[in-house]
């Protein structure tokens, strides 16, 4: 499946964030076994404080801000005491590749935001030309030819829970409170590593019927180019009719402010469509 992300909460430790403080790596314990550390890094996302601390895949992380990282799980749970800014310090093994000896490297990083983080790669840009297959009828489709009216495009893991629940959400206030053009939605995966497009597209196929809204899937590239790899949330964007993102938005299907960030998000795909009119 898609790697998760190291995904922070807020500090108000009873309230889960659709936008939490964000690190941007891949992880995984080491240990042989689910939550047995080691916790070690498998891929660093460009753009975010991992990459600009100097992080790297294979990189062992023993310690954050002095305490033991027993595990990921351990590592999420300490970070999740911080918020969007904060700086933490890592202690990480580190292996030499030409002397394959491992040293102590102690990295400071600057946490962020996925929100933050997309709007800086997108919010305001042409939306890049990239072609998707649409599960149901393997067609293909090319997201940044649309010119014809405001667009919705949520960007998941075909591992998230609850998925298929925020899109039909989506549809549903498309349906009763839009008038005149409707929005047009997309969800967008690229299913699961290592499957050749066409294994992806037969996997895919149950989770077309689930949903409310086309299905689009893609590569991991082009998925990387557009959002972070990340199983627990949708990433969605608006896109108005001259093909120009007008915002970001990740949102957790079960976090406390799933809501508020579904409002939010449908007034900003409102708005963009009155804008053009």
């Amino acid at each position: 499946m898609l790697a998760g992300l190291v995904a922070v909460g807020t500090p108000i430790a009873s309230a889960k964030s659709s936008n939490p403080a964000f690190l941007g790596i891949g992880m995984e314990d080491t240990g042989g076994a689910t939550g047995v550390g080691p916790c070690q890094v498998k891929n660093v996302e460009a753009g975010t404080g991992a990459a600009a601390s100097g992080l790297q895949q294979e990189d062992v992380l023993l310690a954050l801000d002095g305490k033991p990282v027993a595990n990921c799980d351990s590592l999420v749970a300490m970070i999740q005491m911080r918020v969007p800014g904060d700086v933490i310090k890592l202690d990480v093994r580190r292996l030499n590749i030409r002397t394959n000896a491992a040293t102590a490297v102690v990295i400071k990083a600057r946490l962020s935001s996925r929100d933050e983080l997309l709007r800086q790669r997108l919010v305001g840009q042409p939306l890049p030309a990239a072609t998707f297959v649409n599960v149901a009828d393997r067609t293909p489709t090319e997201l940044g030819d649309a010119r014809t009216r405001t667009t919705i495009v949520g960007w998941f893991s075909s591992a998230c829970d609850g998925c298929e629940r925020v899109f039909a959400d989506i549809a549903r206030r498309s349906r009763s409170i839009t008038r005149g053009a409707p929005l047009q939605i997309f969800g967008a995966t690229a299913g699961d590593d290592g499957r050749t497009l066409s294994d992806n597209l037969e996997l895919l196929t149950h989770h077309a019927r689930r949903f409310d809204v086309p299905l689009l899937v893609t590569d991991a590239d082009t998925f990387g180019r557009f959002t972070f790899r990340d199983r627990d949330r949708i990433h969605f964007m608006v896109v108005d009719c001259r093909g120009i993102v007008q915002y970001v938005a990740p949102i957790a299907p079960d976090a406390d402010d799933t809501e508020a960030m579904l409002d939010e998000l449908y007034a900003a795909a409102e708005q963009a469509s009155r804008r053009m009119k």
